[in-house]
């Protein structure tokens, strides 16, 4: 497992957090890991086996466990049990522009939208303007957005 996968597994809990609504602190600092470990020029890979992710700024041991867990393994049973919580389709609808995790956790706690399909069929049905915070305009901007990552 090279950096470059490392950080997106990382940036992946952060995403997943985000839609669980977990601690914004918990959340950038998943994120903050992500970043750091795609800067960071030596083979952590080689340095988890070696014992030795001290010294990589904003990683701290519970994330350096993790990230000995990803080397060693191949998996993380945290980002395992996150993926098990929220389903594939609830997180795909993270790549629709002008939706962010806190509409999307509305729309999938509230009307039960799992996925782009039913999200889509929501908006056709006008189903969202009862949430707060949705309206036309966001509809239309959602479909919009549906048909974008579509192409």
């Amino acid at each position: 497992m090279d950096n470059a996968a490392l950080a997106r597994a990382f940036e992946e809990i952060a995403r997943l957090l985000e839609l669980k609504d977990e601690n914004p602190f918990k959340i950038r600092a998943y994120r903050n890991a992500a970043a750091a470990i795609e800067a960071t020029t030596d083979d952590l890979r080689a340095r988890a086996a070696a014992g030795d992710l001290e010294g990589i700024p904003g990683v701290g041991e519970a994330i350096r466990d993790k990230i000995s867990e990803l080397c060693a393994t191949g998996k993380l049973a945290y980002l395992d049990a996150l993926r098990a919580e929220i389903p594939a389709g609830v997180v795909a609808l993270l790549d629709i522009p002008s939706l962010g995790p806190k509409k999307i956790r509305a729309l999938w706690k509230e009307l039960g939208v799992a996925d782009m399909d039913a999200l889509k069929k929501a908006c056709e049905e006008n189903q969202l303007v009862a949430l707060k915070g949705f309206g036309e305009k966001t509809q239309k901007k959602i479909l919009e957005g549906i048909a974008l990552v579509r192409k």
